[in-house]
Formats: structure tokens, C-alpha cells, sequence
């Protein structure tokens, strides 16, 4: 049994539950997407089309059920809230709050996953700083980086790539203009890249020239994370951890969210940070020229955190 037929029976086990393919957390649950159905019940069935059969058999790792008919769902099944619910024809309700136990953190072979992912991920910034340049327009900054990414093997995002400079980055989501990167502007760089439906969110900050005060913003918050990272353990209190971040200075939104495409933790908040649990830290500093936030993912694990991108 692999780690995904632990997690289908897991969902099972909290009520009966349908998934369509074009749902993203389909991949955390079976191998492939060449099915109609996924029916998480007492047992497990894929249903799917004649016409899927070939894919199907090659892409399966899974001891489900396959059946080539379309089902006839009678009672009640939880969906995800993905799930467009315009052609649904049976009675169905919300699946979420069973998501949230069941997709709390990944297996261990989820977590190489999304290191594989950070990997990725680092070798196309490496490439990007290369090329980003006084006189570039956001846009053209913000293609090269999506480019560079999708090079690296990334399908996708959950949000469009955010590269904008000046006060404008202190909005929320700021789309990329066509204005020009000028000199004595801080560029803000934020992206959400993901496979499968495994995700990492980063945020990274450019200095157009070098001013004592923005060196000195960068330096308390790679000074937080200095620190924290003691303090990353399963364990630690979410709110106490909130107490730490914020240290550098309020800011208004969450310090830690939920990272990998999983739905735990969430800081402030009166969560328990697990092993396993994988969240991105949101430190942000807003000065008059912009804001300065540097967005890092975490694995969390007894010996001591990975930092990913």
C-alpha cells in the first residue's frame, strides 16, 4: 500500500467521498488522471472510461477497483471544494473541514517531492538573477522568471508570477505593469510554482542600489530566521512562533501559512507544529519605498528544519 492509498482510505474513513481529475489534489490520492470517478468508499473505485483503459493500466500504482462504466451514485458524497459543481448529479456537500485532517502535512516521499520541486526552483532563480536588468519592463522580468521555471519542469502556478517595483509592491497581489525597473527601487519578486499539485510559495527582494536602511531591513530578517530556526520543532506552539516572526516588526496578515499544496499550520493561530508539516514564514517589512518580504518554506523535522527556497 502507497502512501496514496493510505491517504484515499484515510479520506474514506471520515465519509464517502468523490474526486474528478482536474482537481489538484487528485495526485495525492492516485497516479493518474485517466478516470471519470474517483469513489472513496469502503472500497476504493476508479471509474473511467473504455477509452482511458491503456492509459489507464500504464499509470496506476494503486490496488483500486476499475471499473469502465459511469457510476450511479446514490446518497451523499463530500467533494472537494474544487470540484465545479455545475454537472454534478448526485447529492453532494463540502469536503473541506476532511481535506484539513487529511491533507494536514505530506508522507515522507511527498517531501522529496517538494524538495525535488525547491531544487527545481533554485536552478531557475540562479539563472534569472543573470538576466533581470536596469531598464527591463516588470512584465518581461516576470516572463523570463515563468519561462525559466516551466524550463526547470514546473506545470504551473497558483497565482500568477508577481515581479513589480517601487511602492507597488506593497499592494496586494500587485500585477506586473509594463513600467521600467529603474534605478533606486526595490523589485519584489513573488511566485507559487507547482507539480502535481504540490506547490512553494517564495518571495524574494532586489536592491537597484544599496541603501543603509534597506540592508539593514534584510539583515533583521535574516537574523530572525537565524534564530527560529532552534525554534522549528514538533512541538512548538503556532502563536509562539508568531511571537517570534513578528519581533522584526508587525504586519498585517498571517506569519506562517500552509506550504506544499497541505493545509497546516497557520500562524497566529493555536495549531501545533508538526513533523513533517511544511509551511512557508512570511516576514514583511513596509517602508515608505516599498515593502521588503522574504517568504521561506520549512519542512519541520525532530533533528533540525529544512530550509527549502
Amino acid at each position: 500500500m502507497n502512501y496514496r492509498e493510505i491517504r484515499a482510505r484515510l479520506i474514506a474513513s471520515y465519509g464517502d467521498f468523490v474526486f474528478f481529475p482536474s482537481d489538484p489534489e487528485v495526485f495525492k490520492i492516485i497516479s493518474t488522471k485517466a478516470f471519470t470517478h474517483l469513489v472513496l468508499r469502503e472500497d476504493i473505485t476508479v471509474y473511467a472510461q473504455k477509452a482511458m483503459e491503456e492509459e489507464l493500466e500504464n499509470e496506476l500504482q494503486e490496488n483500486y477497483e476499475v471499473i469502465y462504466e459511469t457510476p450511479k451514485l446514490e446518497g451523499e458524497y463530500f467533494v472537494s471544494p474544487y470540484t465545479n459543481i455545475v454537472n454534478i448529479d448526485f447529492k453532494f456537500k463540502n469536503g473541506l473541514e476532511i481535506l484539513k485532517k487529511a491533507l494536514r502535512k505530506p508522507f515522507d516521499e511527498e517531501i522529496e517531492i517538494i524538495e525535488d520541486l525547491s531544487d527545481k526552483i533554485n536552478k531557475a532563480l540562479a539563472e534569472f538573477w543573470n538576466e533581470i536588468s536596469i531598464g527591463m519592463k516588470e512584465s518581461e522580468a516576470r516572463a523570463i522568471l515563468d519561462c525559466k521555471l516551466i524550463k526547470e519542469g514546473i506545470e504551473g502556478f497558483t497565482y500568477p508570477t508577481i515581479i513589480v517595483s517601487g511602492d507597488r509592491s506593497k499592494y496586494l497581489l500587485p500585477k506586473s505593469s509594463e513600467n521600467k525597473i529603474e534605478k533606486g527601487k526595490i523589485i519584489y519578486v513573488d511566485s507559487s510554482p507547482q507539480i502535481n499539485g504540490y506547490h512553494l510559495n517564495f518571495s524574494r527582494v532586489i536592491f537597484t542600489e544599496e541603501r543603509i536602511e534597506w540592508v539593514e531591513v534584510l539583515e533583521k530578517i535574516n537574523k530572525m530566521y537565524s534564530g527560529l530556526s532552534s525554534m522549528i520543532i514538533p512541538g512548538a506552539n503556532c502563536n509562539f512562533l508568531d511571537e517570534q516572526i513578528r519581533k522584526i516588526g508587525n504586519f498585517p496578515h498571517y506569519s506562517i501559512i500552509p506550504s506544499g499544496g497541505f493545509y497546516m499550520p497557520y500562524a497566529p493561530g493555536d495549531c501545533v507544529i508538526e513533523e513533517n508539516m511544511v509551511m512557508t514564514i512570511v516576514p514583511s517589512i513596509y517602508l515608505d519605498d516599498g515593502v521588503i518580504r522574504v517568504k521561506r518554506n520549512v519542512v519541520v523535522k525532530k533533528e533540525k528544519p529544512i530550509f527549502l527556497v
